[in-house]
C-alpha cells in the first residue's frame, strides 16, 4: 500500500477503494461496514499497523510465520 501511495495520491487511492467496495458483493460490503462500526475505535493509519506487525515479526519473514502456523 505504501508503494502505492507514493505512486498515486491519498485522495486518488481513496476513490479507487470506494470504487473497489462498490462493485463488491453486497454482502461482504455489509459485513466489511459491520465490522467498521464495530471495531472503529481500534482504527489506525496503515503504517502504524505495518510498524506493529514487522516489530512482531522481528526478523523472520511472512513465509517463515506461514510455515510455522502450518505445523
Amino acid at each position: 500500500m505504501s508503494q502505492a501511495t507514493k505512486q498515486y495520491g491519498k485522495a486518488e487511492i481513496d476513490s479507487l477503494r470506494e470504487q473497489f467496495l462498490r462493485m463488491a458483493d453486497p454482502t461482504v460490503s455489509s459485513y466489511v461496514a459491520s465490522l467498521r462500526r464495530k471495531y472503529r475505535r481500534y482504527a489506525m493509519p496503515v503504517d502504524d499497523a505495518r510498524k506493529i506487525v514487522d516489530a512482531a515479526m522481528g526478523d523472520k519473514c511472512l513465509t517463515d510465520l506461514l510455515y510455522e502456523a502450518r505445523s
